[in-house]
């Protein structure tokens, strides 16, 4: 990511905030100190004016700091959860309307800024601030999303000759961590959810040590992180013939999947999207078994805005990145997911998920 892309979202969020009426930010959840800095280290966070952009961070991290963020003013403390230094920096200016990020900044933090603050202004809680400015990315970001998306294809189908009934849940996790980590994923975003027979119908169910056995599902969860850049896909399988009610099942899965994929639209309310496919298992009897959201956006972290959910007050837009998950859990039974990840345009969503939706396996 280059120096001009942290300068163009330094001028949009300074536009924001003067939109807002706010004087000076404090941002300290790390996706979003990257965001705007382009600071990759562990501690630090930062201090927005409309002339001062300020990087604190202790020593560990000076010469790195002053390596990704140029265009930040790089300030030593001894603690990076020490918000008090900032504070005293805004009292000396006069400053109002210092806005926090409620959903990142502890109690104890919080108590602490407070109390180090001594001007006459206001201390405004922020939810999702920054978050909304993600929500859209831009095309270096869809870039790094695709390539993120482009290794846990590969590293799917390269597991595919070694998956066979008797593996453990772990010991597929195990196979495809592996060849995430050698396709050129930096890290895993998440977990890998391996959920099979009964298991899955787990949604978030992480590898067991239990055995897979032929005639059950599987459900596989997992993604890759390419450029601080996730993404996230599921498949779920089956060792052999499945019966009348697994195929069922999965085909309306797929077919809930297939509507959403040709349904959305630019403008569209998330909840709205998620509405198509709920409305369709509900009439197919299967509604009180969907029990998450369509789908979620994904960037720096797995799990962003927007919210696809009957909750989800979002209007879709073009260059959102976000995923279409349907599921089906039945406990006692088993479940099935299946999980692509796609970028709006114009015209309707580009899928990025590039592996087929094969439920037999062998």
């Amino acid at each position: 990511m280059g120096v001009l892309a942290f300068n163009k979202r330094l001028t949009r969020i300074r536009q924001k905030m003067e939109e807002n009426n706010i004087d000076a930010l404090l941002v300290t959840h790390r996706p979003n100190v990257y965001y705007l800095s382009g600071f990759t280290g562990t501690s630090g966070f930062l201090l927005l004016t409309f002339g001062e952009a300020l990087l604190y961070t202790d020593f560990r991290y000076i010469q790195q700091a002053r390596e990704e963020a140029p265009a930040f003013e790089i300030v030593q403390v001894n603690s990076t959860a020490d918000y008090a230094a900032a504070a005293q920096h805004i009292s000396h200016r006069g400053l109002k309307n210092i806005a926090l990020e409620e959903a990142h900044v502890s109690l104890r933090d919080f108590l602490r800024f407070k109390n180090s603050y001594h001007g006459n202004g206001s201390i405004v809680p922020l939810f999702n601030f920054i978050e909304e400015m993600r929500a859209i990315k831009d095309n270096e970001e869809v870039k790094l999303i695709t390539e993120a998306a482009r290794i846990a294809d590969e590293a799917f189908q390269s597991i595919l000759p070694l998956l066979k009934p008797g593996m453990s849940e772990l010991d597929l996790a195990g196979e495809l961590e592996y060849r995430l980590r050698k396709g050129g994923s930096e890290k895993l975003p998440f977990d890998i959810i391996v959920a099979s027979g009964e298991r899955s119908a787990l949604p978030h169910g992480v590898a067991s040590p239990r055995i897979i056995r032929e005639g059950e599902p599987v459900t596989v969860d997992f993604g890759a992180v390419y450029g601080g850049y996730c993404s996230d896909m599921t498949r779920t399988f089956i060792f052999g013939t499945p019966s009348p009610k697994q195929q069922e099942i999965y085909d309306t899965v797929l077919q809930g999947q297939e509507m959403a994929l040709s349904s959305i639209k630019p403008g569209q309310k998330a909840s709205d999207a998620d509405a198509v496919v709920r409305g369709y298992f509900q009439q197919l009897g299967y509604g009180e078994f969907f029990g998450h959201g369509l789908g979620h956006g994904v960037g720096l972290e797995v799990h962003e805005l927007p919210t696809l959910s009957p909750k989800g007050e979002s209007l879709l837009k073009e260059e959102m990145v976000f995923t279409l998950e349907p599921g089906i859990y039945i406990e006692g039974w088993g479940g099935v997911r299946i999980e692509d990840m796609v970028v709006m345009r114009s015209d309707g969503v580009q899928n990025l998920t590039k592996t087929g939706k094969s439920f037999i396996i062998g």
